[in-house]
């Protein structure tokens, strides 16, 4: 497992824009999705339904990458690369916990209706590789 330094994560921490998962498809393609993500415990957390091809793809081909980066100059970002745990997620807290990463601790009503909906699973990506531009400890 590749370490996210203290600058990765804290820069992961701050950004409240989707990133972009990529899976590996049944005809053994790339499979690109945004996504909202979470830092917890080291690891990249993704909740989805359990259903939707991502969720599928991770289970089937656990090689994933990740990638978030700022839409501004000066561009910073992190790609990561790892392996895919697909983890059940019944209790639906890990997708509590990323949605009000994003959206503050009131959740919108059309949210909590999106989350008691759907039978949800968290992807976990274990970092093998680590590939940060422009993220560094202040000088």
């Amino acid at each position: 497992m590749a370490e996210l330094t203290s600058e990765v994560a804290t820069f992961l921490e701050s950004m409240k824009v989707p990133g972009v998962l990529s899976t590996i498809g049944r005809d053994g393609g790339p499979v690109t999705s945004a996504v909202w993500s979470a830092l917890l415990e080291g690891r990249i957390v993704i909740s989805t339904p359990a259903q939707r091809p991502k969720a599928r793809n991770a289970r089937a081909h656990p090689l994933v990458s990740f990638v978030v980066d700022t839409k501004a100059m000066p561009y910073r970002g992190v790609a990561i690369e790892g392996s895919a745990e697909v983890l059940d997620d019944q209790e639906k807290s890990i997708m509590e916990l990323i949605a009000h990463r994003y959206l503050g601790p009131d959740l919108p009503a059309a949210m909590q209706e999106r989350i008691a909906l759907h039978d949800r699973v968290i992807i976990r990506i274990e970092p093998h590789r680590v590939r940060p531009w422009n993220i560094a400890a202040p000088a």
